[in-house]
């Protein structure tokens, strides 16, 4: 039977962790977002070197598994005399995987801009929140791996120390849950903000 008491007495504790959450994900999607401007750029590139390399990178991220990105940043590069706080070895992380992803969003953008003329901010703020929130869901794999203290982290800390996993991984998928569909309904409405000029303009045409 649930523990209401435990869920009533922790919630709090276990939603503080999303400020950690927030922040690794805005910090990665803003380190990652320049660094697949210039691999897609790179994939457009007239220089066959640079085409190759960045086409390459793509291949050799996607081709690797989020967990064996994690266990090289925080186990293998300390053996090799690299020592990274935790902080910046979340975000090293997260970047690397989804500058890979991004890059291929931007590429679409930069293969049709006639297309795209005058809806760049409506064609991909969609696109961008999915990856946004692929992010947040993806520092719950490094808390797992008791690197990172957010939500998933002090979920998994009290529900251990007072035996209510069950309960405490509940709160967590309702903080997650909340935290992404805000993010996703605000990014909605800023779509429909930014689509209403070209509709307006489409109507009177």
């Amino acid at each position: 039977m649930l523990d209401f008491e435990f869920v009533w007495n922790n919630w709090l504790f276990i939603a503080g962790g999303v400020g950690e959450t927030l922040g690794i994900t805005i910090l990665s999607f803003a380190c990652a977002l320049p660094v697949a401007a210039l691999i897609a750029k790179g994939r457009r590139s007239s220089h066959p070197l640079v085409k190759s390399l960045s086409a390459a990178y793509i291949l050799l991220i996607d081709g690797i598994p989020l967990y064996l990105l994690i266990f090289l940043v925080f186990l293998v590069l300390p053996q090799i005399g690299i020592f990274l706080p935790i902080l910046a070895s979340a975000t090293l992380i997260l970047t690397i995987y989804y500058s890979s992803r991004l890059s291929v969003i931007l590429d679409g953008q930069f293969l049709f801009p006639e297309a795209n003329k005058g809806r760049f901010w409506v064609s991909i703020i969609p696109q961008l929140t999915n990856e946004f929130n692929g992010i947040i869901k993806d520092t719950t794999i490094i808390s797992m791996a008791g690197f990172v203290h957010d939500v998933m982290w002090r979920a998994k800390d009290i529900g251990r120390d007072e035996f209510r996993i069950l309960e405490a991984y509940l709160v967590a998928i309702f903080v997650y849950l909340i935290l992404i569909t805000g993010i996703s309904l605000g990014a909605k409405a800023l779509t429909r903000q930014l689509a209403k000029p070209e509709q307006e303009l489409t109507s009177t045409a």
